[in-house]
């Protein structure tokens, strides 16, 4: 008899399985394929040196994908293959683990009559500041922005002004010429007519101080005397440039001519402004930049940007992009291991570690309060451990007592 009350005592106090995660054995065990940015820094990049992910998103990709019960298989991916699976669902990733701005556009393209019904996003997870950096002199940089020539046409379109550009070289403005002959136009840069509204340079102005709310610095000079250009640069897909390439392009008058260039990554993004070839380089402040500080740290010399446009800009909602074609509970399972990481506080604990310092904009305070979604008390539900499991033998159990 003393024996068996030894044994039942032994065993009482014996790690028991918790309730909620007995069937955590049963859990799917394969590995997900997780789309990654490289350049996204400080979301998420790869370190050159260790050619580990890292970053916010990263470390919260996999933190929510291991409370999932799945394991993360990383694939990079560049602006190419995001627009392609963003559009198509092409590429078979199950999680994107990027900066992806929640639209209405690409919500449509999810639903079950759109060309990736797979898709869905996650929860908002973050809120950031779409703008631009600007040169601090551009007058400094003839292959960002200038006077055209007086020989220049009326309107030219920015395939000329790119091609023109070439053709001058390095020499100053006031010594630039029009090559003799017709060039061929839209080498390089889209050219697409404003969407409504008045097409003159100066319409174009107050509609792009309305969008981003903050004032353009504007050409000098009667714009109907003088051909002026600035070339502006954005990282291909990003919904800023959307929105560029939906309102600026070749326009039937003024002669303040606007060229947004699509580039393939904010590293390369980053060079061009620095090597003063844009004039202004919009997208997510912080990654904008993070690109020019690691431009600096890798170019060693300088890179002025004027950050005075910073303050105010578009609302961009942040959240991941899940996949339902292999694993079709999958995007639940991600969205609840996302809401308890923002309800036990593992998201501001990295939010914290990430960005140190940094004081979070009301959007972003006003997020993290609504995505910290109480626990409930439903008594028909088996009770969760009191504190962290941990895993034995294949097996998650509750800490006793």
């Amino acid at each position: 008899m003393r024996a068996l009350f030894a044994t039942l005592v032994f065993v009482a106090f014996l790690p028991h399985p918790c309730p909620e995660v007995a069937q955590a054995d049963t859990l799917p065990t394969e590995r997900l394929t997780v789309g990654v940015r490289d350049d996204a820094r400080p979301f998420i990049w790869r370190d050159p040196a260790t050619k580990d992910y890292l970053g916010f998103f990263w470390d919260i990709c996999t933190e929510a994908v291991q409370r999932g019960g799945y394991h993360v298989q990383p694939e990079e991916v560049d602006a190419e293959k995001r627009a392609k699976f963003l559009t198509t669902g092409e590429g078979d990733f199950d999680l994107l683990c990027d900066p992806t701005t929640i639209t209405l556009r690409r919500m449509q393209n999810f639903a079950h009559n759109g060309r990736a019904p797979a898709l869905e996003f996650s929860p908002i997870v973050f809120v950031a500041n779409g703008s631009y950096v600007q040169l601090k002199r551009v007058d400094d940089a003839p292959k960002a922005s200038g006077r055209l020539p007086n020989e220049a046409p009326n309107s030219p379109s920015c395939g000329q002004i790119l091609q023109w550009l070439q053709y001058a070289g390095d020499r100053p403005p006031e010594n630039w010429t029009w090559p003799a002959g017709t060039l061929p136009g839209n080498q390089g840069a889209k050219s697409t007519e404003v969407d409504g509204g008045d097409a003159t340079a100066e319409g174009l102005l107050e509609w792009l101080e309305r969008r981003f709310d903050f004032t353009l610095r504007r050409p000098q000079g009667n714009s109907e005397e003088t051909k002026t250009f600035e070339i502006w640069g954005y990282v291909e897909g990003s919904t800023i440039g959307e929105t560029l390439e939906a309102q600026i392009g070749r326009r039937s008058q003024g002669n303040w001519v606007i060229c947004p260039i699509a580039l393939p990554s904010h590293t390369k993004a980053a060079a061009e402004f620095c090597a003063h070839r844009l004039a202004r380089y919009f997208g997510d402040l912080d990654i904008i930049k993070a690109a020019l500080t690691e431009h600096r740290e890798r170019n060693g010399s300088g890179c002025a940007a004027d950050n005075s446009s910073a303050n105010v800009g578009t609302y961009e909602p942040y959240a991941f992009v899940l996949s339902s074609h292999r694993f079709p509970d999958f995007p639940e399972r991600l969205t609840l291991a996302l809401y308890e990481m923002f309800g036990d506080g593992t998201i501001e604990r990295l939010f914290a570690g990430h960005f140190p310092g940094a004081k979070k904009s009301q959007h972003l305070s006003t997020l993290f309060r609504i995505n910290s979604i109480p626990e409930g008390t439903d008594t028909r539900l088996p009770p969760r451990c009191p504190v962290a499991p941990y895993e034995s033998n294949a097996r998650r159990y509750c800490p006793s007592g």
